[in-house]
């Protein structure tokens, strides 16, 4: 079996975006922060904000060609949502007071959306999705703010939510720090296979709810060396597990119209404790689910694979060009001359 390692280390620092990689997005997150405390109108409350989505969670993927990127604030306000039993008043006034300065703002059902071009030549325009919450209510509890501009009232609504604990959830996942490590490489994976895989597609599998599978269908995979107290990690291995488990988590559901299908549930750790791929149609679910099983078999195929040149090239069919494939001469270098040793008994 070739060892891939290096070169899935390779394929993840020329995938991954940390929130400390994007000056422009930064300085626009704190920007419109600033901007939001200066121009509130005088009967808001005051409100504190935190990262959240993948800058927080340190699972942050560059986008593709004609993406473009984006972060996630939460503003938690200091009200009740009794005082305020229409949710739209409170984003409002983060709505409102936006449009007083920006040209592209959207209220949309679960934050408010600021789209800027890119003031850079080649560069990717981008966008910051403010979520706003009820963080001062009698049961302790924060809600989320819902509903568009026009909603009715039916679709608008305070939805008990989390943020916070989300974010540190999974942040601390597992509990060992190089675990860690293996886990959000792993979630970058599959973040940039589903970006490739389902480009353009109505609900596909969203971020999130790769993140959070991942709680409950990643295992480290890795060589302890107990004489130097070090690990060897192999990402393929994990990968093959990450994925088989999500295949095997597939179950039968009846649905609405009396038919069986095979649907995979995700489900938020905190509240709402929603199904996160709910959305997805039985025909969109059953291409994630054939989509997986190609991913995996095509991981057992480089598992299988003695020249890394070829395994790589198994994994570029699903990584894309950015999973890095070595040079012949230099496999054939770190190769060298095989000693084969026969252990077995005579």
């Amino acid at each position: 079996m070739a060892n891939l390692q290096e070169y899935f280390r390779k394929f993840h620092n020329s995938i991954k975006l940390d929130y400390d990689d994007n000056k422009e997005l930064r300085d626009k997150r704190d920007e419109l922060i600033e901007f939001l405390k200066d121009n509130m109108p005088e009967e808001s409350c005051s409100f504190k904000t935190f990262n959240q989505g993948s800058y927080a969670m340190f699972t942050g993927v560059k986008a593709l060609d004609g993406g473009d990127y984006d972060i996630d604030i939460a503003l938690l306000f200091n009200l009740s949502k009794e005082d305020y039993s229409n949710p739209i008043t409170v984003k409002k006034w983060v709505y409102d007071s936006f449009c007083k300065e920006y040209d592209d703002v959207e209220m949309k059902k679960p934050c408010v959306t600021v789209k800027f071009e890119s003031e850079g030549e080649n560069e990717r325009d981008y966008h910051v999705d403010l979520a706003v919450f009820s963080s001062e209510n009698q049961d302790g509890q924060t809600y989320l703010a819902r509903g568009q501009l026009h909603s009715a009232p039916e679709n608008r609504c305070w939805e008990h939510s989390d943020p916070e604990k989300l974010v540190s959830d999974i942040k601390g996942f597992p509990s060992d720090s190089q675990d860690r490590e293996q886990f959000r490489r792993i979630v970058r994976f599959m973040k940039r296979w589903k970006d490739i895989k389902f480009k353009g597609q109505v609900n596909r599998p969203s971020g999130i709810g790769l993140t959070v599978a991942g709680l409950t269908h990643f295992q480290a995979q890795y060589t302890q060396d107990f004489f130097t107290n070090t690990r060897k990690y192999s990402d393929l291995d994990a990968l093959e597990i990450f994925v088989q488990s999500m295949l095997n988590s597939f179950i039968p559901v009846l649905n609405s119209e009396g038919e069986w299908e095979d649907r995979l549930r995700v489900c938020l750790p905190t509240p709402p404790n929603n199904d996160i791929y709910s959305k997805m149609t039985g025909n969109q679910m059953m291409g994630f689910k054939d989509k997986l099983q190609c991913l995996l078999n095509k991981v057992q195929e480089a598992k299988l694979e003695t020249d890394p040149v070829i395994a790589c090239e198994l994994m570029v069919e699903e990584f894309g060009d950015d999973f890095p494939i070595p040079t012949v001469s230099n496999t054939a270098q770190k190769r060298g001359p095989s000693i084969i040793i026969d252990n077995s008994s005579a």
